[in-house]
């Protein structure tokens, strides 16, 4: 039983983080970068299917920049510690 606890809490932190993430920077872009970003379907597709490294994409995507990937990186090194950090407390 508590495998299968571990598991949807896995599945519901590696869906739940990135999409918190990618909706929190996007209710604070406008201009060119909104323009640039996923509309609803892209998105919940590449959360779903990518996970946490559906962050990175998103930041350079909308920034285009090395403080994109620097951004993008650091949100998803937070959301792969923190799926890691929950992880290793079922264990």
């Amino acid at each position: 039983m508590r495998e299968v606890l571990e598991l949807t809490v896995s599945i519901a932190l590696s869906i739940g983080v990135p999409a918190w993430v990618v909706r929190r920077d996007l209710a604070r872009l406008s201009g060119e970068p909104l323009a640039r970003s996923w509309n609803d379907a892209s998105l919940w597709s590449a959360v779903v299917t990518f996970g946490p490294l559906c962050i990175l994409v998103h930041f350079v995507r909308t920034r285009r920049s090395l403080r994109g990937l620097a951004l993008g990186a650091s949100w998803t090194a937070a959301a792969l510690a923190a799926s890691w950090l929950v992880s290793t407390l079922f264990s």
